[in-house]
């Protein structure tokens, strides 16, 4: 089984395909499998290098308090255990907040750079904002119940598909609907789960890379939907003001899973930007 050690953790990572490497890191709460359509789209032209991040998926870790930046050096970890060098670095949401860091700390690393859905620092309004404040409102005085993931509970239906309903379309889950839900409850069902998902949301209120976005000299990518109503779209695009060498794509109506609900508006925008 393809694992490595680092710091605390065990991660668990995938290899397809042969080339120049071109890394995913999913976001809050998402394990590899998100990025499917891209592996199916890019694996004949690139190394793609998948994982789960720390205490996700098949990943274990240590229990302890983490932040992006320890985030982000297990993927150096990973890439010096599988001897890379320098990769491109793809990240959604919180795995754009991990490639930022990875972009800031170890920018010999990088090649290309692509923030999707993601933002420099969760501002005050997004965290007060809708999503935030309904969700601890679903979950309030049932912490005990959602670490024990009782799927059958009525709290965790109803957490489960507030999420799915900010993360994507109407149509999209309807089109999706058993397979969202099969994903949501295999994750939800997890051991431990939900004190990893606090863990990795704490690690994203804490993020804040506004001072040191000048820093970054890799040539980046930023794509944001006009309908993400988890980081609006207006994140990205201050993100991209800040980084000398950006380039910035806004896709009319995508949402805050762009790279699974809009793969094929995404993958063409990622591919383009490769080459």
């Amino acid at each position: 089984m393809p694992f490595i050690e680092t710091e605390g953790a065990r991660i668990k990572y995938h290899i397809i395909g042969k080339g120049k490497p071109l890394i995913f890191i999913s976001g809050l709460g998402m394990d590899h499998k998100v990025w499917l359509y891209q592996v199916s789209h890019f694996f004949k032209k690139f190394m793609v290098v998948l994982f789960d991040n720390r205490g996700i998926g098949e990943s274990s870790y240590d229990g302890k308090r983490f932040s992006t930046y320890t985030l982000a050096r297990d993927v150096i970890n990973l890439m010096d255990s599988l001897n890379i060098e320098k990769a491109n670095i793809v990240g959604s949401s919180l795995g754009g907040m991990i490639a930022q860091e990875i972009a800031i700390n170890f920018p010999d690393r990088v090649d290309k750079l692509v923030l999707s859905s993601t933002t420099a620092k969760l501002e005050r309004r997004t965290r007060k904002g809708e999503f935030f404040r309904n969700l601890g409102k679903i979950i309030s005085g049932e912490v005990e119940i959602l670490i024990n993931a009782d799927p059958d509970h009525p709290i965790f239906n109803r957490a489960i598909n507030y999420i799915l309903q900010n993360a994507y379309s109407r149509d999209f889950l309807i089109r999706n609907k058993s397979l969202a839900e099969k994903l949501a409850r295999e994750y939800f069902s997890k051991e431990n789960y939900y004190e990893v998902l606090l863990r990795q949301a704490g690690a994203a209120f804490r993020h804040d890379t506004r001072k040191r976005l000048r820093s970054i000299s890799a040539e980046t990518l930023v794509m944001a939907g006009t309908n993400d109503r988890i980081i609006p779209a207006e994140n990205g695009e201050r993100l991209a003001k800040e980084i000398k060498r950006p380039n910035f794509v806004k896709i009319e109506g995508g949402t805050h899973g762009l790279h699974l609900e809009r793969a094929e508006d995404f993958n063409k925008h990622l591919e383009a930007f490769l080459e």
